[in-house]
């Protein structure tokens, strides 16, 4: 069983005057934040506020980038070629790191959203290339995958990858990720009762009622249900009263 974990926490995802989810609120129960760099949702000074609630909360942050489908929520499969994607995710870290360093902090990590993070566990050729262009930017940063071959292909490539298990979505029978178009409330005390079985066990029931093996150093939880900050609670709550520290990627 693992002694510590990391939960990271999808984030900063208001666009203009359109609010998504309660920032303030969910943050501090997470260990690190992946904040949207505009091709999904965000904008900058979304970008900049939630780099302040993160350096006021003590977490690591890390940049979110998407496919461009700013409409769509980023949720839609796009056909782009590997290294103009590349291109693309460089822009939007890009981005991200240049506010935070005008804040005093760094990012520590970059994890793909939606449709881009599904296609980077699918495409090993796209996962290849976005990791070695992050790799290329900044070998410290952690690249955030879904555990399986796409992830292997991005750390053959050079990339510093920490693999991910998902605690509020369910997985189908083939151990994909089952995607909400619209976040529903989920119930804390089995969101967490998943996580807690993840971190001792290296195991999570899929759709299924199969188990599925799962050995990973980050948990994601998102930013944008109703209830999103007491299942966050919740969920940390239940770790370090088992004995799991929550503590960003690397420090564990």
């Amino acid at each position: 069983m693992a002694s510590s974990i990391d939960i990271n926490g999808d984030a900063g995802e208001s666009y203009g005057r359109w609010t998504l989810g309660d920032d303030a609120s969910f943050l501090p129960h997470v260990s690190s934040v992946n904040i949207a760099c505009g091709f999904h949702g965000g904008d900058p000074s979304t970008m900049r506020a939630t780099v302040r609630i993160a350096k006021q909360a003590g977490i690591a942050i890390g940049a979110h980038p998407s496919f461009p489908d700013l409409m769509g929520f980023g949720r839609r499969m796009m056909t782009i070629a590997p290294d103009e994607m590349a291109d693309a995710t460089l822009y939007q870290l890009g981005a991200l790191a240049a506010i935070a360093r005008s804040e005093g902090m760094s990012l520590a990590h970059v994890k793909p959203h939606g449709a881009f993070y599904k296609a980077c566990s699918i495409d090993l050729k796209l996962s290849a290339a976005i990791g070695a262009a992050i790799a290329t930017f900044d070998p410290k940063l952690f690249l955030v995958l879904l555990a399986g071959p796409g992830a292997d292909a991005a750390e053959a490539a050079g990339a510093r990858v920490a693999r991910e298990a998902f605690i509020d979505l369910d997985y189908d029978a083939d151990g994909g990720l089952i995607i909400e178009r619209v976040a529903k409330p989920r119930e804390p005390s089995l969101v967490a009762e998943r996580a807690l079985r993840i971190v001792r066990e290296g195991k999570l029931t899929k759709i299924d009622g199969a188990d599925m093996d799962v050995k990973v150093t980050t948990l994601c939880l998102h930013g944008d249900r109703a209830n999103s900050a007491e299942v966050a609670r919740i969920v940390k709550q239940t770790l370090q009263g088992n004995g799991i520290a929550v503590s960003p990627l690397g420090t564990e």
